[in-house]
């Protein structure tokens, strides 16, 4: 029986298909109707805040903004942030998420700009902020968030085109290759038994392959219940590679930002180390080596190359659960709604 997690990554290509107009159109207006502001400051937890990363990368390549990450709990304890000159991105799913609502009250309170992305337009964070950017995938049934996910990249897209006067290449057709790559994804074996590792798998990248190594080692952990680290790659070579040894997998995403030179190093080193290397990347990126590859068959700009690897990372978390045999949608011990800091 086909569970509520893979129904939802099945999904993805229609749901976004189905936001594709409205959610340009509500980007387009947030921007219309904005003061002047100097930077982003953006407000999430969870799986948000891997989104979250992946806008800090695209606003700083396409933009030239600085964006900061805030720190949700310091709002909840009545310390005078100061957002002056910010523009507030805040991101939550459900829009229920405690601390950051109280991000947008705040900012409102300081006359500044806010902009909410979320799947609940009449949530108490979309109450609270001036512009709301709707993910319109309907309800979310697995714990472990996918359309929603893929949706939020989607809506941080738009918005990025929005500020720059012109779509980024390619958005219009996220939809049918986000659907390509899922039908493909599910029909192919993808590495699982080499990224079932006994001693858990480090997954790492660059960039906004840093943001999806994130998330996919997120999914990872939640749905398949395997020890899952994500590393910026220079942060990884710095220490963590040396925890990692025989019984444990690498799993390495290749994105623009990630040279040849930088990924042969890392698998270099995790060989030496008697690791098992995969590497996930593009047909139009070469080869760097590694034990296995994951090849996925579109060509496509860096920035749609991201979520085209983590709809990869969603699948290989659904193949994996279903190797250790995992209650796949229920993910032990997890809530849907973030509410720790």
């Amino acid at each position: 029986m086909t569970t509520h997690f893979e129904a939802e990554i099945r999904s993805q290509g229609d749901k976004l298909a189905a936001r594709a107009a409205r959610g340009a159109t509500q980007a387009f207006e947030a921007v219309r109707d904005l003061g002047a502001f100097t930077h982003f400051v953006v407000a999430a937890r969870g799986s948000s805040d891997n989104a979250a990363l992946f806008f800090q990368y695209l606003a700083g390549t396409e933009l030239g903004k600085v964006v900061a990450l805030a720190t949700p709990s310091l709002y909840e304890t009545g310390t005078p942030i100061d957002l002056s000159g910010a523009l507030i991105v805040a991101i939550s799913q459900s829009g229920r998420s405690p601390g950051i609502a109280a991000v947008a009250e705040l900012a409102r309170a300081q006359g500044r700009p806010t902009i909410a992305v979320t799947n609940d337009e009449q949530s108490p964070l979309a109450t609270v902020s001036g512009h709301v950017l709707s993910l319109g995938t309907g309800p979310e049934k697995a714990i472990a968030s996918t359309k929603t996910f893929s949706a939020t990249w989607h809506a941080l897209a738009q918005l990025i085109g929005a500020f720059r006067g012109a779509p980024l290449e390619g958005i219009v057709d996220l939809p049918i290759i986000v659907e390509r790559t899922v039908t493909w994804a599910l029909s192919n074996e993808l590495a699982i038994a080499s990224l079932d590792a006994p001693g858990g798998m480090t997954v790492v990248g660059r960039g906004i392959g840093f943001a999806v190594a994130d998330e996919i080692a997120l999914k990872i952990r939640e749905v398949a219940g395997i020890r899952a680290e994500s590393y910026a790659v220079a942060d990884f070579l710095h220490g963590p590679i040396g925890a990692d040894g025989e019984d444990c997998a690498l799993l390495l995403v290749l994105t623009d930002e990630l040279s040849d030179d930088v990924a042969q190093s890392t698998l270099r080193g995790c060989h030496e180390a008697g690791m098992v290397t995969v590497v996930l990347r593009s047909v139009n990126r070469p080869s760097v080596g590694g034990d296995v590859e994951i090849v996925v068959p579109e060509a496509t700009p860096n920035w749609l190359t991201g979520l085209c690897h983590v709809v990869i990372g969603q699948v290989l978390a659904l193949r994996l659960g279903e190797r250790r045999q995992r209650p796949i949608d229920t993910s032990p011990r997890l809530k849907k709604v973030t509410l720790s800091a």
